[in-house]
């Protein structure tokens, strides 16, 4: 607090620094409108059961009008508290003027006090100069700094007012102190102390608009909501009232979109905005791209290296449009991501809707080299697609949470790599909780609780399978189709139906040698049902030039790949596969 003796008292660097926390939070409600307007868009065409679709487009239609009103009142808080740095910077710097002057003058007026003053003049002719003209200029001197400290007085006093001024208008300009509402409170030391309970309970009483400004400026509060384990995480969003869920996955999409413990159905919403921003970013790079190829260098000396590059570009603009498309379709409902993270290689796509009439749950988990673009081309969806498309009472995730063996995206990415991570204890070790995780978040889903739970596994899928129920998981069935290996601290759930589906292929060959999970296979293991191996279009073995039979390697690298599809020469497993699942 600034006194008469200080007027220009004050940080003016910490006054930039709220203005700057003001025009943060608005440019995150700019942001958080462009959030609305996407979602009110989806929301209009979504199919949402557990969430009310009429009420969350109200609300967003509501909230608009009331945010650019917000934004217009942190904008001129901005701009009111730059000005009044800019003011105290100035008086400030008078200050210093007038304090420098002042103690001269008094410095001045000591020693005419004290006899310390030199009255004589050069032209003066008499080392003893008469007493009264000594006293004549002393009394000149008097009245000429008391003239100096007057003067520098009636200056402080407008210094005085300048700073009242300042504080009025600034004080005037920041009516709208209150422009954050009821969320003010979770910016005070009480909220960072306070728990999550009390946290909830506050939510639940603000507002659409305050909740939309709160998660839109303070996305370390939803971050503290939700780092937690699945079971937590479902009872939180269970304590939340319909508003602040609905706010919630409004305002921050990435993070809800991600969280093991919330519905099925929520997530899905969450991730139809969650995939908007990386739709925004593949056109920005499409835009860079189309740049690059424009400025490219064909004069003769530099056409090799230019043509190479364009080729790359044309490549990457492929890749981009695959996976826009996918995500488009995204946009539109027509896919539904339970999980979206491409940064992490992180994806989950769910098929069917969850409701009280589900029956049956499925997790696919694809094997070694699966990555993010086999979801954008369908390589892996067919064999779910097929299950819930004949039974509507089914829901199916296609998983991937993070790099899989061989992952284009890894540090250690290719086929060579890709076997080694595959056989890898350690690689399933880290996998394994994981899955478990994802798993024990749908078992939680009001809406999918009492659906049989089948997991499917292929090739690595079933190693990924069997370390997440090491880590907890547990499911009704387990099916390896054509799967590699079980971790060895892995013991059959007696709870559990365990069967194999498999071609004679080049894993099985592997298998028997014994070089694979330590020996450790479906069909070596007493846990595991399983029949004959089914037969492909092709046979596995040819013969030499001397009519010898040898192994044909490309026939066995297809059906170990065939077991895993909706091919119509797998039609013998898939009939089998829907018998077990489906009775």
């Amino acid at each position: 607090m600034w006194t008469i003796a200080n007027p220009g008292s004050g940080e003016t660097h910490g006054i930039l620094a709220e203005a700057r926390i003001r025009s943060g939070k608005a440019d995150a409600l700019r942001t958080l409108l462009t959030t609305l307007a996407r979602a009110q868009a989806h929301a209009e065409t979504t199919g949402w059961t557990a969430v009310s679709r009429e009420a969350f487009v109200e609300r967003l239609v509501a909230l608009t009008p009331e945010i650019d009103l917000l934004i217009r009142g942190l904008d001129a808080q901005a701009k009111a508290l730059e000005t009044y740095a800019l003011l105290l910077d100035e008086i400030q710097g008078d200050q210093r003027i007038l304090e420098a002057r002042r103690n001269a003058a008094d410095t001045d007026l000591y020693d005419l006090q004290y006899g310390k003053t030199n009255f004589t003049l050069p032209n003066d002719t008499f080392v003893f100069m008469p007493s009264v003209d000594r006293n004549a200029r002393r009394e000149e001197a008097f009245e000429v700094v008391t003239a100096r400290i007057a003067a520098i007085d009636v200056l402080w006093e407008e210094l005085l007012q300048r700073r009242r001024a300042a504080d009025a208008a600034c004080v005037r300009d920041l009516a709208s102190d209150q422009v954050l509402g009821a969320t003010a409170w979770f910016a005070t030391t009480w909220a960072a102390g306070a728990s999550v309970d009390d946290l909830i309970a506050r939510l639940n009483t603000l507002s659409s608009t305050d909740l939309a400004v709160l998660i839109a400026t303070d996305p370390e509060l939803v971050k503290r909501l939700f780092t937690a384990n699945p079971e937590t995480v479902h009872e939180r969003w269970e304590q939340l009232a319909q508003p602040a869920q609905l706010a919630l996955i409004a305002g921050s999409p990435a993070l809800l979109g991600s969280l093991n413990g919330l519905p099925a159905l929520a997530r899905v919403a969450a991730n139809r905005l969650n995939v908007s921003t990386r739709i925004a970013e593949i056109d920005a790079e499409s835009a860079r791209l189309n740049a690059e190829i424009a400025g490219l260098d064909r004069t003769r000396a530099r056409w090799e290296q230019s043509y190479a590059r364009a080729d790359e570009i044309a490549r990457e603009h492929e890749v981009l449009e695959a996976e826009l498309t996918y995500l488009q379709r995204t946009v539109d409902g027509k896919n539904q991501l339970y999980l979206y993270d491409r940064e992490n290689a992180r994806i989950v796509e769910m098929f069917g809707t969850p409701s009280s009439e589900t029956r049956q749950r499925i997790t696919y988990v694809p094997g070694t080299m699966s990555n993010m673009d086999m979801f954008y081309d369908g390589s892996l969806q067919g064999l779910p697609t097929l299950f819930v498309g004949w039974h509507p009472d089914s829901v199916a995730f296609v998983y991937k949470d993070g790099l899989f063996p061989g992952d284009s995206g890894g540090t250690r990415s290719g086929l060579a790599a890709g076997i080694v991570d595959a056989n890898s204890a350690e690689f399933a070790q880290r996998s394994g909780p994981v899955l478990a995780d994802f798993e024990a978040g749908l078992a939680l889903d009001p809406l999918l609780t009492d659906a049989t739970s089948t997991a499917i596994g292929h090739s690595w899928g079933l190693a990924n399978i069997t370390a997440a129920e090491v880590s907890g998981a547990q499911y009704h069935s387990v099916v390896s189709l054509s799967g590699a290996w079980m971790p060895k601290e892995w013991t059959p759930n007696p709870e559990t139906n365990y069967t194999d589906f498999s071609y004679e292929d080049i894993l099985q060959i592997a298998q028997g040698s014994g070089v694979v999970g330590g020996g450790n296979n479906p069909r070596f293991s007493d846990a595991f049902d399983y029949g004959a191996f089914y037969q492909g279009p092709e046979p596995t073995y040819t013969k030499d030039w001397q009519g010898a039979p040898i192994l044909d390697f490309k026939v066995l690298m297809d059906n170990h790949n065939r077991v895993a599809t909706d091919d119509v020469n797998n039609d013998d497993v898939l009939v089998d596969l829907e018998e077990l699942i489906y009775g």
